[in-house]
């Protein structure tokens, strides 16, 4: 009985080991898997992380450049409103386009003209009678382009600024503006 005892002992025994070693590889490989998974989570967290990223400063240099245009659209409109239709002129100065408001300070006859000049949306103000000088005006904002023209009682005038443009129509009798 003893040498059956030891036989079934080491049967035992072999089983054991056996039964430990695949155990040990099960979570052995259990382990690789959940790290694997881990990591293509990270990689996929990271990838779109980067995704966002891009999109996000794409669409805020976009917001950015409507922003420039829509204040200096924004800026020209609220000069118009606050100008008596008959004080509001369109002119052009060499090939420099204009929107010229004439107030009335102390009895002193002054002039303001918006315009374009240097890649910059200007505005002088001067004596009624002192010349239009382009490179005097106090810069605004940057604009690379600005036109104005008048068909009757109708101002229309175009901004650019930093590749985009927009367009505003400006009725002088009803002082009501259209932006398009």
């Amino acid at each position: 009985n003893a040498s059956t005892d030891a036989k079934r002992q080491h049967t035992n025994n072999m089983f054991r080991s056996r039964s430990k070693t695949i155990k040990s590889n099960k979570s052995g490989i259990d382990m690789v898997f959940v790290l694997t998974v881990f990591v293509l989570f990270v990689c996929c967290l990271l990838a779109s992380v980067l995704a966002f990223a891009s999109v996000y400063k794409r669409l805020g240099d976009d917001i950015g450049k409507r922003f420039d245009t829509a204040t200096a659209q924004t800026l020209i409109l609220q000069k118009l409103r606050s100008y008596n239709d008959s004080d509001i002129t369109v002119g052009k100065s060499g090939d420099t386009q204009y929107i010229s408001f004439a107030d009335t300070i102390d009895g002193e006859k002054y002039i303001t003209y918006i315009y374009a000049y240097g890649g910059e949306l200007k505005e002088l103000f001067v004596s009624y009678d002192a010349p239009f000088s382009e490179d005097g005006g106090n810069t605004l904002l940057p604009a690379e382009n600005f036109t104005a023209e008048t068909d009757g009682r109708t101002i229309c005038f175009t901004v650019t600024c930093d590749g985009v443009t927009t367009s505003s129509h400006y009725s002088l009798h009803g002082g009501k503006a259209v932006g398009v």
